[in-house]
């Protein structure tokens, strides 16, 4: 059974940027860290531009999925809200950095700037999840960073 993220068409971010690390400690063994690592950078202005551009980087280390980097290939759909804690969702193409043979590789991203950069609080939230072309889940996670920050800029 294949699962079906919504596609949202509305945003008001001006970038989307930073680099963390996070831990689930559910999905450590002894083969895995437990660990994705994210790096992004994205910017879309409606106003402008009709699509947004930037690049989307994940590596993971987790059970229950493909131990690899991913790299987006385009950015397709941003959809951004909320002014204390700015979450946005990003979805587009990526390519597999290692030697998986899945092909049609799509990727959906959430991230949520909880606090400012070395501040203390409630960490980011980053959550992902990696399709191939058959609806197959390649990858995901979602949890809070253990190290890092994303920021979130609007308009």
């Amino acid at each position: 059974m294949s699962v079906s993220i919504p596609a949202f068409h509305v945003s008001d971010i001006s970038r989307v940027s930073g680099s963390g690390e996070v831990f689930i400690a559910s999905r450590q063994d002894a083969a895995s860290s437990g660990n994705f690592t994210i790096k992004l950078s994205v910017t879309f202005n409606p106003a402008v531009n009709d699509y947004p551009t930037g690049s989307v980087y994940i590596k993971t280390d987790m059970s229950d999925g493909a131990k690899t980097s991913f790299e987006s290939t385009s950015i397709e759909l941003v959809n951004s809200y909320g002014k204390h804690n700015p979450t946005v969702y990003i979805t587009g193409r990526c390519k597999a950095g290692s030697a998986l043979n899945q092909k049609g590789l799509r990727f959906w991203m959430m991230l949520a700037n909880n606090k400012q950069a070395n501040a203390a609080g409630t960490p980011d939230v980053v959550g992902f999840v990696i399709h191939d072309n058959l609806g197959s889940r390649i990858a995901y996670g979602t949890g809070p960073m253990k190290n890092g920050d994303i920021t979130i800029d609007p308009k």
